[in-house]
């Protein structure tokens, strides 16, 4: 009949999921949960009906179930539950209640994607995605038809009354058990954070690969000791980044002779960048400074894929905390990066031609603060992805 009927849920509709399989599953997942209260029933009841957020939804279930594997299956009321269970199993088996009823025809479901009631994405579904009961305060309410027909009239249907959705090619798995993953490009289903992080990631990719790529990193100024112990005075200074330094040029009508003790003050910043010289040999601070710069941006983009994916599909709880993980160690590898400070680059030094010892200072230019910034915006992607953990 796949040819001629098209059947339509609304998101957590429960009409659709009432099947013998499912009730079962939700009376042995009841049974369960009552053999795990620890505390008096009263006080139970009482919870359950007092408002509770889902960050605090964990612990008060902690507080008052035993987790699943420390279950007294001693008691009367376990054997009595077990027996039960084994004498539906065996009706099913029997044959005597073993005829399972789907939903008729093509699937089209409608994803709230907002939680608000104010988008839903639709896309062609399988039967076996229906297969548990969700308990919620819209489960009835979403079997209403006036809404309904406001949202198909939203999704503009052609004169053919087909409808543009996601994953056009119906699934009929062979096997009632198959687990179907559901992945709908933007769809959001774990709200707006992920498409937030997902901009300061961006940002801070951008900042970093300023950061990295510069050559404005740090200011270096300088103050020659002449070697016959007269009185110091300023070099010339440089603006200097991890790969390649600002090209100075000479102020037009002064006098630029590197010789002259106050020449350096006639030279000013152009506008190009020059590579440093393959004959400059840099010590392990500076080439750290590369390695961590540049694995901060890589990395980067591989969590921007990671939260690319969270807009299209439902991660777990052990998901968001790798990626929070991943991006902890990205702030590191980007704090990490101002070893540059600790460099032979900033460091003193003497001349073995002229001995003329040279005093230098490094001060955070502009690309220097883009790496800040960029390390302020991964420990925020850090946070967020920590707090979808929690509420995952």
């Amino acid at each position: 009949c796949k040819e001629w009927i098209t059947s339509i849920v609304r998101h957590e509709d429960v009409v659709p999921r009432v099947t013998q399989p499912n009730l079962e599953s939700l009376r042995d997942e009841f049974f369960d949960v009552v053999a795990r209260i620890k505390v008096p029933k009263c006080k139970v009841f009482h919870d359950v009906r007092a408002p509770c957020p889902d960050s605090h939804l964990a612990s008060r279930n902690a507080k008052v179930l035993c987790p699943k594997a420390e279950i007294d299956r001693d008691t009367e009321f376990a054997q009595k539950v077990q027996k039960f269970r084994n004498e539906r199993a065996a009706k099913n088996q029997s044959g005597e209640a073993s005829v399972k009823l789907y939903i008729p025809g093509r699937i089209i479901y409608l994803v709230d994607t907002m939680g608000d009631e104010t988008k839903y994405v639709p896309y062609w579904a399988s039967r076996y995605e229906f297969n548990q009961v969700i308990l919620s305060k819209r489960m009835l309410a979403d079997h209403a038809i006036p809404p309904l027909v406001d949202i198909l009239r939203a999704l503009k249907l052609d004169d053919i009354h087909e409808v543009k959705t996601w994953n056009t090619d119906d699934i009929d798995a062979g096997d009632d058990d198959a687990e179907v993953r559901l992945i709908v490009p933007f769809s959001n289903p774990q709200g707006k954070i992920p498409l937030i992080l997902m901009v300061f990631v961006i940002i801070a990719c951008a900042f970093a690969a300023f950061s990295n790529q510069g050559c404005n990193y740090v200011d270096r100024s300088t103050m020659i000791a002449p070697a016959d112990g007269g009185p110091s005075y300023p070099g010339m200074g440089l603006n200097t980044g991890l790969w390649s330094y600002n090209l100075k040029i000479c102020v037009e009508g002064e006098s630029c002779n590197t010789t002259d003790r106050h020449g350096a003050g006639n030279y000013v910043d152009s506008e190009y960048c020059q590579p440093y010289s393959q004959k400059l040999v840099t010590d392990t601070h500076w080439r750290s400074a590369r390695a961590f710069g540049t694995l901060s941006i890589l990395l980067g983009f591989l969590g921007l894929g990671l939260l690319s994916a969270a807009t299209c599909t439902r991660f777990k709880k052990r998901t968001w905390m790798g990626i929070c993980v991943l991006y902890l160690f990205i702030t590191l590898c980007q704090g990490l990066q101002f070893l540059l400070l600790k460099s032979d680059l900033c460091g003193d030094w003497t001349n073995p031609d002229t001995l003329l010892a040279t005093s230098t200072e490094c001060f955070i230019s502009t690309g220097g603060n883009f790496g800040i910034a960029a390390t302020c915006f991964w420990f925020i992607t850090a946070i967020g992805c920590s707090h979808m953990s929690r509420v995952a």
